[in-house]
C-alpha cells in the first residue's frame, strides 16, 4: 500500500493553497458579475470566512443556523478577492460563463445585487469582484471539484443510502474490500479513513469542499475504491454534486429527519434519497422495502435486488438466531441467482410502461452465512454488502470471514461488562431504529430488556414521543436520560420522552445524568438480561449549548463491570 502523504483533514478550505486559474475554477458555472473585475487567479477556496486567505474566493453558503452572506465583510477584511453570492432571482439576459468574461462588458446598471447597498459600506470593496450564481452550494461543489483536479476520475466510488443500515453496510463492504487486498477508503458517520490515516467524522457526508479534498488525498495516497455513506441531507445540500457513483445501495426508507432544519415532508425526504440513483451506474436495492421501486424508477441505473423474497437476486432463507454468553448473531442460507455474473448484468428491468419485470435467472448458488450481529436487519445489511462485494470479485471466503468477525463501533456493539448478561451500545436515535433493535432483541428471549436512552436537542419533538412509546412498549425497564441536548433544556426533552412512555404500561425512571443512568441500568441487570444503551453509539462527546464535552457510552459502561 502506498502510504498517504498527508495530515488528517481539518475542514480548513485552502489548507494546501496554490494559485489556480479562475477560468478553470468557474468553468461550466452559470453566474454573472455584479461588481469589480474577475481576477485571472485565486489562491484558495473558502466557505467559512474565518478561513479566508488573501487572494481567495469566498463562497457564501446558507446554513441552518448561519448565512455566509452575513460574513462578507469579514472575508473582505481577510483579503478575499472574489465573493460568490447566491442570486435572489433567476438570471435572464445577464447570465454568462467564464469563457466570455474577457470579451464582454457587463452593464453595471443591469446587474445590481440585492446585497449591493451593504457592499458599498464595506471598506476596500472596490478591489473585490462580486459574482452571483443561482445556487452557491452547487457552485461550491463544482469549484471544489476543479480545485482538487476532479479526483473521482481516479477512483471507483460506492455509495449507500437509506433511513437505517448505512453505517453498518458501508463498514461491511469496506472491510470486505480491504480484506481482499483492495486499496479502499471509508467515508461515513463514524470516521474517514484510508490506510493508517483516520479522522473522526463531523457529518455523515462531508461538505462538498471537504469531500473533494478527502477524495484527492485518498487518490494521491494510492486508493482505488471509496465506500461512503450518502445522507439525504447531503443530497439535498448538494454535497455530492458532480460525483458519479459506480454502485449505490438502498437499504430502506421510513419517515425520519423531517422537521425544522431537515426535510419539509416525507415526499422531499424520499426525493432526496432518490437522487443518488440518478447518478449511479448500478443500484442495489432492498426488494422487501415498500419504496424500492420508487427509488429506482426513472433512475436509468441497472438494478440488483436482495431480501427474503424468493425473487430477489440475493435471497436469504431460514434465518437462525445465535446466542453466546455475551454475544448475539444470526445464521442464514443464502441463494444467489445468476451467480456467475454476480447479479450485476441481469436482474430486474423496467418495461416501457414503467412496470418492474424480473428476468429469468439461469442458475443458483447457495451459501451458509454467519453474521456477528443479531437480527433480521443484520441479514439485510450483509446481503447488500455481499451483492456489492461479489460484483467487485471479492472471494467468498473473505466475505464470510468478515461477516463472522465484524464489529462496527457503536452499532450493536457488545461489551464485555459481565458474563451473566449482555450489554450493548447502539446508535438507534429514532423510533424506527429503536423499534427494530428492541424487537430483534426480544426474539432472543432475554430475561428482561433494560433500555437506556435520551433524545437529541434541536430535533423533532415528535421523535421524542415516538421513541418513548416504542421503548415503553418493548422494553421491560426504561431509563430516560440525556443525549445531546444542544441548545434545548435537557429536562424539557426528558419530559417529552416521558409523555410517550406514559401512554404505555412500561416501567421507567428518569436520570438526566447519562453516566449515572448507565450505571443504574447495569447495576439492576440480572442473569439473562440484555442492557441496551441507545442513541449515541460511537460518539465520544456530549453536545451542550454549542460545546462538545468528552463522553463515551462504551467507557461509561465498562466502568460498571460485573463479574
Amino acid at each position: 500500500m502506498k502510504e498517504p502523504a498527508y495530515a488528517k483533514y481539518n475542514g480548513i478550505a485552502g489548507a494546501e493553497s496554490s494559485m489556480k486559474q479562475t477560468e478553470k475554477l468557474l468553468q461550466g458555472l452559470t453566474y454573472r458579475c455584479v461588481r469589480g473585475k474577475l481576477p485571472r487567479e485565486v489562491t484558495q477556496v473558502a466557505y467559512d470566512s474565518r478561513n479566508v486567505e488573501p487572494g481567495g474566493i469566498f463562497v457564501c453558503i446558507r446554513g441552518s443556523r448561519q448565512d455566509g452572506h452575513q460574513f462578507i465583510r469579514e472575508s473582505v477584511r481577510r483579503g478575499a478577492s472574489v465573493i460568490l453570492t447566491e442570486a435572489a432571482t433567476d438570471f435572464k439576459q445577464e447570465s454568462y460563463t467564464v469563457e466570455s468574461w474577457e470579451r464582454k462588458t457587463v452593464r453595471r446598471k443591469e446587474c445590481v445585487s440585492r446585497l449591493d447597498e451593504n457592499l458599498r459600506e464595506i471598506p476596500d470593496m472596490q478591489e473585490v469582484c462580486v459574482l452571483e450564481t443561482p445556487d452557491t452550494r452547487i457552485a461550491l461543489a463544482a469549484i471544489s471539484r476543479q480545485w482538487f483536479d476532479n479526483p473521482q476520475k481516479e477512483l471507483c466510488i460506492l455509495g449507500v443510502t437509506g433511513t437505517k443500515g448505512k453505517t453498518t453496510t458501508v463498514w461491511m463492504i469496506w472491510k470486505m474490500l480491504v480484506a481482499a487486498g483492495y486499496e479502499a477508503g471509508l467515508i461515513g458517520t463514524i470516521e474517514v479513513c484510508y490506510g493508517s490515516w483516520q479522522q473522526e467524522s463531523e457529518y455523515t457526508t462531508p461538505e462538498s469542499y471537504e469531500l473533494y479534498e478527502i477524495l484527492r488525498k485518498m487518490a494521491d495516497g494510492g486508493c482505488k475504491y471509496v465506500v461512503m455513506e450518502v445522507s439525504s441531507q447531503a443530497l439535498k445540500l448538494h454535497r455530492v454534486e458532480g460525483i458519479v457513483f459506480d454502485t449505490a445501495v438502498f437499504t430502506n426508507l421510513r419517515a425520519d429527519h423531517i422537521g425544522a432544519g431537515e426535510h419539509a415532508d416525507f415526499a422531499e425526504y424520499m426525493d432526496c434519497k432518490r437522487q443518488l440513483f440518478r447518478r449511479c451506474r448500478c443500484g442495489v436495492f432492498n426488494q422487501d422495502d415498500d419504496y424500492w421501486q420508487e427509488m429506482w424508477r426513472e433512475s436509468g441505473c441497472q438494478a440488483v435486488t436482495y431480501g427474503f423474497s424468493g425473487q430477489s437476486d440475493y435471497c436469504a432463507l431460514a434465518p437462525q438466531l445465535l446466542r453466546g454468553s455475551s454475544r448475539l448473531g444470526v445464521r442464514y442460507e443464502l441463494t444467489v441467482h445468476d451467480a456467475g455474473q454476480a447479479g450485476m448484468t441481469k436482474g430486474t428491468s423496467f418495461t416501457e410502461s414503467g412496470e418492474g419485470v424480473t428476468e429469468k435467472k439461469p442458475e443458483e448458488q447457495k451459501k451458509r452465512i454467519v453474521v456477528n450481529a443479531p437480527g433480521r436487519f443484520s441479514v439485510y445489511n450483509s446481503l447488500a454488502a455481499i451483492a456489492v462485494a461479489e460484483h467487485y470479485q471479492v472471494p467468498w471466503n473473505v466475505m464470510e470471514q468478515v461477516l463472522h468477525t465484524l464489529q462496527v463501533p457503536g452499532r450493536i456493539e457488545m461489551l464485555s461488562v459481565s458474563p451473566r448478561f449482555i450489554v450493548l451500545v447502539d446508535y438507534a436515535h429514532n423510533a424506527m431504529a429503536l423499534e427494530a433493535l428492541l424487537t430483534t432483541l426480544q426474539d432472543y428471549h432475554p430475561g428482561r430488556i433494560i433500555c437506556i436512552f435520551g433524545c437529541g436537542g434541536n430535533r423533532s419533538a415528535e421523535r421524542r414521543f415516538q421513541m418513548g412509546e416504542v421503548a415503553g412498549r418493548l422494553a421491560d425497564l426504561v431509563v430516560v436520560t440525556t443525549d445531546n441536548p444542544r441548545d434545548e433544556d435537557p429536562e424539557k426533552i426528558v419530559d417529552e420522552i416521558c409523555r410517550g412512555l406514559d401512554v404505555t404500561k412500561g416501567k421507567y425512571g428518569r436520570i438526566p445524568d447519562r453516566g449515572d443512568a448507565i450505571a443504574y441500568g447495569i447495576s439492576h441487570a440480572k442473569p439473562g438480561d440484555i442492557v441496551v444503551i441507545a442513541g449515541k453509539g460511537h460518539e465520544k462527546y456530549q453536545e451542550i449549548c454549542g460545546q462538545k464535552f468528552p463522553m463515551d457510552d462504551r467507557q461509561l459502561a465498562m466502568k460498571c463491570k460485573v463479574w
